[in-house]
């Protein structure tokens, strides 16, 4: 129990210490996506753009305007917002399943109401991520002609196809069976403590 106790506080620390780097990382990009909004010159044109087409990463040789890229910036600071949120209260809650650990209580009915929480989390997580894929996309597809890209002898026609990766729901079933077995030990610790 002992070698428990002290693993789960080294990995309480080593969770504090990432949730402080999601957090300036998060913030900082924020601040830089925020000043790129509002101090970036009307007149200025960004060079180096690139897209990722399958394996393929084509940095663009046109240069794009504040009004062209003013739907990215915002889905930028969006994605930002949102995974590192995510990211800071996922982190949150893997704190709480593991304090009652540091204190030889794996048990605990913290533990299995915290594995319901990250259950839920990793599955928000996992659909806020799919909307933001599909809308940055769009808003890709909207801002660069991709069909401009290629010989027009060479290609016929071009459409956005978006994958999702559903990972997350395993994930989620998966989270909610380790907790039903946490409730199963809470059940025979709560039997072992009335008969002790």
């Amino acid at each position: 129990m002992e070698k428990i106790m002290k693993s789960t506080k080294l990995v309480q620390k080593i969770l504090r210490i990432l949730f402080w780097i999601v957090v300036v990382v998060s913030v900082v990009s924020a601040c830089i996506m925020i000043a790129s909004l509002i101090f970036m010159d009307d007149t200025a044109v960004i060079q180096g753009v690139s897209i990722t087409i399958g394996n393929y990463r084509l940095k663009l040789s046109q240069g794009y305007s504040r009004a062209q890229l003013i739907n990215i910036l915002w889905m930028s600071l969006a994605n930002i917002v949102l995974y590192g949120g995510l990211s800071c209260y996922a982190i949150r809650i893997l704190q709480g399943i593991f304090e009652p650990m540091t204190q030889g209580k794996p048990f605990n009915t913290a533990v299995s109401d915290g594995l319901k929480k990250l259950s839920y989390t990793v599955l928000i997580f996992g659909v806020v991520r799919l909307i933001l894929q599909l809308a940055t996309n769009m808003v890709y597809d909207q801002m660069i002609d991709i069909s401009s890209l290629f010989a027009a002898n060479m290609v016929e026609s071009c459409s956005l196809t978006v994958v999702g990766d559903g990972d997350f729901i395993i994930w989620f079933f998966l989270i909610r069976l380790f907790r039903r077995i946490f409730i199963y030990g809470e059940t025979l610790q709560q039997l072992s403590d009335e008969t002790l």
